[in-house]
């Protein structure tokens, strides 16, 4: 009887061993899993930080610029801007920025791969011609994102239609007039918009006096 007590004890003892290795293996799994999860939910939070930083510098730069866009009539439109979905190029005058000469802005959509797309903001120095870039722009990445990143323009509709619409381009000459607002949109998501202000040629006020107001040929759109 005492030996098998014995046997008794020591397999007991046996199993409680490898129940507190079995223990010890599924806690070091538990905490190996709770840790991965934690990295990857700061890496996705410090992910939005950043793409909401990166939206917040798109934004200032898109407002800033389109503040700044004016043309000389309707029919002058295309030298001060000029759009595509990939490109948009804008002649804009600083207000408020001391005394910084009017350039050339530019918003350009790249693909880094067949999945990443972004978005340049570029600054063309000396150039008063939206038609025309400089060699050597002073450019930086504001926003890159993985599904395809366009450009959009709110202008007349075609045709005999009255109001505004969404387009992807500006087309050639100056028909139409500055666009009412530019957009960014990502995927099927728009992510930014910006109204132009102008509507009145300055320069043509500043011939026709008070009286440009009420003038069509004053009119920018």
């Amino acid at each position: 009887m005492m030996r098998r007590r014995q046997k008794t004890a020591g397999f007991v003892m046996a199993e409680a061993l490898v129940a507190l290795a079995i223990a010890a293996m599924t806690l070091a799994l538990l905490t190996g899993a709770s840790w991965g999860l934690r990295l990857a939910s700061e890496r996705r939070a410090a992910a939005v930080e950043t793409s909401a930083a990166d939206w917040l510098a798109a934004r200032r730069a898109l407002v800033g610029w389109a503040s700044g866009v004016t043309a000389a009539s309707v029919e002058a439109t295309d030298a001060r801007f000029i759009g595509t979905s990939t490109t948009a190029r804008m002649v804009v005058e600083p207000v408020g920025y001391g005394r910084i000469p009017a350039f050339v802005g530019e918003l350009r959509v790249e693909a880094i791969s067949d999945s990443t797309y972004a978005l340049i903001a570029a600054r063309h120095f000396g150039q008063i011609d939206a038609r025309v870039a400089s060699d050597d722009p002073q450019e930086t990445e504001v926003v890159r994102a993985n599904e395809p990143i366009r450009i959009l323009y709110l202008l007349p509709r075609d045709g005999a239609s009255v109001g505004d619409t969404w387009r992807y381009e500006t087309g050639s000459g100056g028909d139409d007039g500055l666009p009412a607002a530019i957009a960014i949109e990502v995927g099927e998501a728009r992510m930014l918009t910006a109204r132009i202000f102008a509507t009145v040629s300055t320069s043509c006020l500043a011939a026709l006096g008070p009286g440009g107001l009420e003038d069509d040929r004053c009119d920018l759109r």
